[in-house]
């Protein structure tokens, strides 16, 4: 019996960053050279998958990280029915950490989702986008950036407000 061999897609590569270790979190990806505002530095790829699929997948990361298991979301909302998940071994682009001054940014183009370089970058430099995570489930996600506006949790920059109104109010009883 012959056993067939199932070929897996070779890992996304940028001719603009690698990964490597990062002091934001694990690992991310780094400039290799000089990257001009506009870029897209890499193709952010993966299932796509349905909504209901997507909640359902959510619920499971949601019940391993109370368990202590990874909490990593690599879910990407593409429109109102399809969902990405970008939680696949060949999708380079998911080490790319969250920051609150990010110099890139998540693009949807033509139903793909890009990285772009919102300035120039320069060789060295970690890339970071905002994750534009909701202000409901913000405790659940540490922010680990260290930018000097960083509000300690990863939530989309519009709600970090109510992070700041929300831990003024525990600093004050």
């Amino acid at each position: 019996m012959e056993k067939i061999r199932v070929e897996r897609p070779q890992p996304m590569k940028s001719e603009w960053a690698v990964v490597r270790g990062s002091a934001i979190h694990g690992r991310g990806m780094f400039a290799v050279k000089e990257i001009p505002r506009g870029t897209r530095v890499i193709e952010y790829v993966g299932e796509r998958i349905s909504k209901a699929e997507g909640w359902r997948r959510e619920t499971l990361r949601q019940r391993r990280a109370k368990s202590g298991g990874d909490g990593g979301i690599f879910i990407f909302e593409l429109n109102q029915k399809t969902d990405l998940d970008g939680g696949v071994s060949w999708n380079t682009a998911r080490f790319i950490n969250h920051s609150c001054r990010p110099n890139c940014e998540s693009r949807i183009v033509r139903g793909r989702v890009w990285i772009v370089a919102l300035r120039k970058i320069l060789p060295g430099e970690e890339l970071s986008y905002d994750y534009c995570y909701d202000y409901e489930h913000h405790h659940e996600h540490p922010c680990r950036c260290a930018a000097p506006d960083c509000v300690g949790f990863i939530v989309k920059s519009s709600q970090r407000w109510r992070v700041r109104r929300a831990l003024g109010a525990k600093v004050r009883s």
